[in-house]
């Protein structure tokens, strides 16, 4: 297996679509999972989101779409990972890993203070995928979101 990291452009939108869809069933998630194939386009084009996708013999086997934020602390942006997922059949074989290790070189690139990310609280394998790869949980920050219908 050879494994190719490629950023996605405009026209790899509807790839990136279906990876992430992909995910969002891995999450059953899917009844809440309503941004269309065309808002991918238009984020990615705007460079709102940035999608990279993991290939194998030109199939698409993973995705890790992130965006930046600043932190007033140290006035640096911090890489987000919004999303970061590899196909089943392409799990434990340095996909994730390669994903992860593009992000790093951004952030380093950039000066980011930071890459962040969630995990679901059920999925250990991640959790553990994760702790491999350096990230550290965070327990001294709770997470506080207020939904659209709250507005």
């Amino acid at each position: 297996m050879k494994t190719e990291i490629r950023r996605a452009q405009t026209a790899d939108a509807e790839i990136v679509y279906e990876l992430t869809k992909e995910l969002m069933a891995y999450h059953k998630a899917l009844d809440i999972f309503t941004t269309t194939c065309e808002r991918f386009k238009e984020m990615i084009d705007k460079r709102e989101l940035y999608s990279f996708i993991a290939y194998d013999d030109g199939q698409p086997i993973g995705v890790m779409n992130f965006f930046f934020k600043i932190t007033t602390f140290t006035g640096k942006k911090i890489l987000y990972i919004e999303d970061l997922f590899v196909r089943e059949a392409s799990r434990r074989k340095s996909v994730g890993r390669l994903l992860v290790d593009k992000a790093r070189k951004i952030a380093k690139e950039l000066d980011c203070e930071e890459i962040e990310l969630k995990c679901a609280e059920w999925n250990t394998k991640s959790a553990a995928f994760y702790e491999n790869n350096n990230f550290t949980n965070d327990t001294n920050w709770k997470i506080f979101t207020l939904n659209n219908t709250k507005f």
